[in-house]
């Protein structure tokens, strides 16, 4: 398995698409509404979104000094996912047996700078962007927050755009959440 690095990304970009273009206001418009669709609970119409072969990797970060390397390996990982383990996971929040989210977490993702490229696959594009999600649990009077960047392989499918890979790099070492039983 190759490295996890932060300056690898899951595929090589091509040439950049503007801002305003058709293709990027779509790519920005299926993440705005994939988010959309996990704030407002809506997890099996967001599995719909998802490639067949999706999968989902986010690497712990290390603080590192810069001539030890970017702070990510694949031998630590938060979160490694397929089709298979978000759909257990989207069957465990509908179950009523995901406990760290009875009462669910009232979250919000906003994702931001989004920067698209052409792949060398004519119908998957990379989709760099920032990710911050503020969740607020209970009665708390405090949020936990969650900052990343994301490298996405945004996939042009005849259902529409789909999420083919997504790789998160948490800004935090230490994520100081309570559990990770969101989607990222």
């Amino acid at each position: 398995m190759q490295a996890v690095d932060e300056k690898t990304p899951v595929a090589k970009a091509g040439k950049s698409i503007a801002y305003g273009e058709s293709l990027y206001n779509e790519a920005m418009h299926f993440l705005i509404e994939e988010a959309g669709l996990l704030d407002d609970g809506l997890f099996n119409e967001w599995l719909e979104k998802m490639a067949d072969d999706i999968r989902c990797i986010m690497p712990v970060r290390q603080s590192l000094n810069s001539q030890s390397g970017s702070g990510f390996d694949d031998n630590m990982i938060w979160l490694d996912e397929d089709k298979a383990t978000l759909s257990f996971k989207v069957q465990r929040l509908y179950g009523g047996s995901a406990w760290a989210e009875d009462p669910p977490s009232r979250v919000r993702r906003l994702i931001t700078n989004l920067r698209l490229y052409e792949t060398t696959n004519p119908t998957e594009y990379l989709a760099k962007s920032y990710l911050l999600i503020q969740r607020s649990r209970g009665d708390a009077h405090q949020f936990d927050t969650f900052s990343a960047r994301r490298e996405d392989v945004l996939r042009q499918t005849n259902k529409g755009w789909q999420l083919a890979r997504r790789t998160v790099y948490v800004d935090q070492a230490v994520l100081g959440l309570a559990n990770l039983a969101i989607f990222v």
